[in-house]
């Protein structure tokens, strides 16, 4: 098992994070595309996991937002 000492929250201009503390000094940051993602796995890390992913080493873009109505679709049926 790995000793967590803290997780936090985090958002800044590049989106949302979180950082995971380690006992020994240690810290990883692991960035994720939605709050609801980074909200999950700042949960399963506080439940203390016995193995850690690697820490993420990129940022995510934002992708740009499809118009939706563009092309109706109908339901066959």
């Amino acid at each position: 098992m790995v000793d967590i000492e803290r997780v936090a929250l985090l958002r800044d201009g590049d989106g949302w994070a979180v950082d995971v503390m380690l006992k020994g000094g240690a810290e990883l940051r692991y960035r994720y595309g939605s709050e609801t993602q980074a909200r999950y796995f700042a949960a399963v890390f506080s439940l203390g996991p016995s193995v850690l992913p690697p820490a993420s080493h990129h940022v995510f873009r934002r992708r740009q937002k499809t118009r939706r109505g563009a092309s109706p679709v109908r339901a066959v049926g």
